[in-house]
């Protein structure tokens, strides 16, 4: 797959879908978890460019918004925050105020990932060792298959687990408790659970935000490859 064909499918697998192809919620395996989707997301690569809008959004917008993805200049960098894009704002400022707006880059991972020793598969059998650090697990560990974590005393100290999920592909949630950051733990953790998604016919994503640097340095860390960024705005 090349860029584009790496970010489609990424935002495939990032949420459903009604019959006209407009987003209607965030994909993750536990449907209970699903949250309504945001009015408009932007994938953008070396390669061009997809376009993503809600459900919620006016047929006249949608094409107007369209129209100024169509006229963008090709991106030229991946390194960074792309342009902003104040003609998509005001597009959708006239419809209704902006209440949020988020962008990072998103990753996959390389042909083949080196996993340490450190990162355990966290089941049913074992999901007590995460009782005091993650509670949400006990109860959903195997809505979030595979989830991978790295241990110390006797609890689950960081955690990468299914956060959206496709017959094709899959996209990684992570979290490392405060006190054990910086220790290569989520990197040991997420290493793990792409060889997992690797070897189920999957294929890997995953994405953070430009401000977070610490989940960048996860990604470098792994060997990600960086296939494009995207924006979405509520």
């Amino acid at each position: 797959m090349n860029d584009l064909e790496l970010i489609r499918l990424d935002l495939d697998t990032g949420f459903s879908y009604d019959a006209r192809g407009r987003m209607l919620l965030s994909n993750e395996p536990r449907t209970t978890a699903r949250k309504p989707a945001p009015r408009l997301v932007l994938g953008r690569t070396l390669a061009g460019d997809d376009l993503r809008v809600g459900a919620e959004v006016p047929d006249l917008v949608a094409r107007q918004l369209e129209a100024v993805v169509e006229s963008l200049p090709r991106l030229g960098r991946l390194d960074g925050p792309p342009p902003t894009l104040p003609a998509v704002r005001e597009a959708l400022e006239r419809l209704a105020p902006i209440t949020s707006e988020y962008s990072g880059p998103t990753y996959h991972f390389p042909a083949s990932i080196t996993r340490s020793g450190e990162a355990i598969q966290i089941t049913s059998a074992n999901v007590e060792l995460a009782r005091d650090t993650y509670p949400w697990l006990l109860t959903s560990v195997n809505d979030w298959w595979p989830c991978f974590g790295v241990v110390h005393d006797g609890a689950v100290v960081s955690v990468c687990f299914t956060a959206r999920l496709s017959g094709q592909a899959a996209a990684a949630g992570v979290d490392t408790l405060r006190d054990f950051r910086q220790r290569g733990y989520a990197a040991a953790a997420t290493a793990a659970w792409g060889a997992a998604i690797r070897a189920s016919g999957r294929i890997p994503f995953y994405s953070t935000g430009w401000d977070n640097l610490a989940s960048q340095g996860v990604a470098r860390r792994v060997g990600l490859i960086t296939h494009g960024s995207t924006t979405s705005w509520k």
